[in-house]
């Protein structure tokens, strides 16, 4: 029940910002680490030690500004590890839902930001000809980031460098994720 009437307190509170507030918007692209806490997971990962991989990193929000030094933040966020050899192939695609705020500080385009992230792991395998798919429980985790908006004294696009670290429970394990994005943002 008191989770019920957080969540209701955030959602009126963010709706109840000054209708002169202009939403923006950001979308990036990236790459990164992630550090899996489940065993059997680094496991199944250990089966293709030879292995072809990608990390891709994306994200998108809207950007509320409440005033100059503190912007809202409504968005989510994806991180794909793909690995494979020849046939074989491990995807494990991370994905979550975000709220959150970004603070500056005052130097320059310089922020830091916290979200709340709720997500999950979808695990796609196919290890010589037998194929299996899973996904993880929907968990509460955090993601916290620094980054420079480039954009933070204009009123046009302009490009925004951002590293986060996200952590979201498994069940008992926790998975960690490192990324660095260079991202397009508006939100004067």
């Amino acid at each position: 029940m008191k989770k019920k009437i957080l969540i209701l307190s955030a959602l009126l509170s963010f709706f109840s910002l000054p209708t002169f507030a202009k939403a923006g918007f950001e979308f990036g692209l990236g790459s990164g680490y992630v550090f899996y806490g489940d065993k059997a997971t680094r496991d199944k990962n250990d089966l293709l030690s030879d292995i072809n991989q990608i990390v891709l990193a994306t994200d998108a929000a809207f950007l509320i500004p409440a005033n100059d030094y503190v912007i809202f933040s409504l968005g989510g966020d994806g991180v794909f590890d793909l690995r494979w050899h020849g046939s074989d192939h491990i995807y494990l695609i991370d994905y979550a839902f975000l709220a959150g705020f970004r603070v500056y500080p005052n130097f320059g385009g310089l922020y830091a930001s916290i979200d709340y992230a709720l997500g999950r792991r979808s695990d796609f395998y196919s290890i010589e000809n037998k194929d299996s798919s899973e996904s993880t429980k929907w968990g509460n985790g955090f993601k916290i980031g620094i980054g420079y908006d480039f954009s933070y004294h204009l009123n046009s696009i302009a490009p925004e460098i951002f590293a986060s670290l996200k952590s979201m429970p498994r069940g008992g394990t926790r998975d960690t994720l490192f990324c660095v994005s260079l991202k397009l943002t508006k939100h004067k």
